[in-house]
């Protein structure tokens, strides 16, 4: 995610999975306790300046992704031990 986020963040033109990626390694940042999402959030930093390039995006804060990523993967926990076994 992190080699995601530094190549595709540097394309404000491109909209792919940013958010999503962003989302993604700060919810394994938070069950980690490590901080590599941090150097993307900075002032000024990638994540800003992709979000302020052309053209315009909407966007929410980033925690709202992490939620989002979160709330996913309980979903598949839940789905998964659920599932019959065959």
């Amino acid at each position: 995610m992190v080699a995601y986020l530094d190549r595709y963040l540097q394309r404000p033109d491109l909209y792919y999975d940013q958010t999503a990626a962003l989302g993604a390694l700060l919810l394994l940042d938070a069950k980690l306790g490590a901080d590599h999402a941090g150097r993307f959030l900075t002032s000024h930093g990638p994540w800003q300046q992709w979000v302020d390039g052309p053209p315009s995006k909407e966007h929410e804060a980033p925690d709202t992704y992490r939620e989002f990523i979160g709330q996913l993967c309980t979903f598949a926990d839940e789905a998964a031990s659920t599932a019959p076994t065959g």
